[in-house]
């Protein structure tokens, strides 16, 4: 009994030391705070696509990156030199924003389309025709954004490509709501949605945990504050991923207007 008082302080020196380390150990088995993923501004130029032999097309100079994998969401840079291609029953859903070149679209049962680069077209699950790339002696490519997880079936009701409304992603006819909000679906398929959406620049908290959603902000700037307190910044012309489950804070800045296109898997 004699060493007891030896043995008191003993134990209140490994219980000082020990409890900041169980504590570390705690810390370490959180999970990291989710962040909205930027795109990388140097493959929306076309950096970095490394070529890829197609099964069904052997002879054709193809080239592709995947940017992203979400739980809803993949985004791909996708190129390819001058090409026609016959879909029949095209088996996704896929928004395409053209980024250099076009793409001639001649349904089996519709009238032809032309889509531009800078334009954003819409392709349904089902689609039956041929898909022609123009790119003169260089190369297209395109952002394509398909959903990670396919549907079971088409929609019946959706069977031509679509071009994304220009008018509408112009702003001209947008008219904010009573609480200074906007939105408006532009297309809906069986496996993606797309929106547009619009305020007046705020402050607010996002408690309620998001779907995935793939943003590209058209005017305006936006701040996106993660639970670690960590700013993201993002300006006109920028991509980013809501990965699913974020919550954070958002503040939108802008001349008078935020606007913004959101790709979303249908639900």
């Amino acid at each position: 009994m004699k060493n007891l008082r030896y043995l008191i302080p003993i134990t209140l020196i490994l219980i000082a030391v020990l409890a900041p380390i169980r504590s570390l150990a705690q810390n370490d088995n959180q999970e990291p705070p989710l962040k909205p993923i930027r795109i990388d501004k140097a493959a929306l130029s076309g950096i970095g696509l490394k070529p890829v032999q197609l099964e069904n097309e052997p002879d054709r100079k193809f080239f592709q990156r995947r940017l992203l994998r979400g739980v809803d969401l993949s985004v791909f840079i996708v190129s390819s030199e001058s090409w026609t291609t016959q879909m029949n029953n095209f088996p996704i859903d896929e928004v395409v924003l053209m980024l250099n070149g076009k793409a001639k679209i001649n349904p089996e049962k519709g009238n032809e389309m032309t889509f531009q680069s800078n334009q954003f077209f819409f392709i349904p699950k089902g689609y039956t025709g041929s898909w022609e790339i123009q790119a003169g002696k260089n190369y297209h490519y395109e952002l394509s954004i398909i959903s990670t997880d396919r549907a079971e079936s088409a929609d019946p009701t959706k069977t031509l490509p679509e071009l994304i409304d220009q008018d509408e992603l112009s702003g001209i006819n947008i008219n904010l709501n009573s609480a200074e909000q906007y939105e408006k679906v532009l297309t809906k398929g069986s496996e993606l949605t797309v929106s547009l959406k619009a305020e007046k620049p705020t402050q607010r908290e996002i408690s309620t945990p998001m779907k995935e959603q793939l943003v590209n902000l058209l005017s305006g700037q936006l701040t996106i504050t993660d639970t670690s307190g960590e700013e993201h910044v993002f300006n006109t012309g920028d991509f980013f991923l809501f990965p699913k489950g974020f919550q954070g804070s958002w503040q939108s800045r802008g001349h008078g207007l935020l606007k913004y296109l959101v790709i979303e898997k249908t639900t």
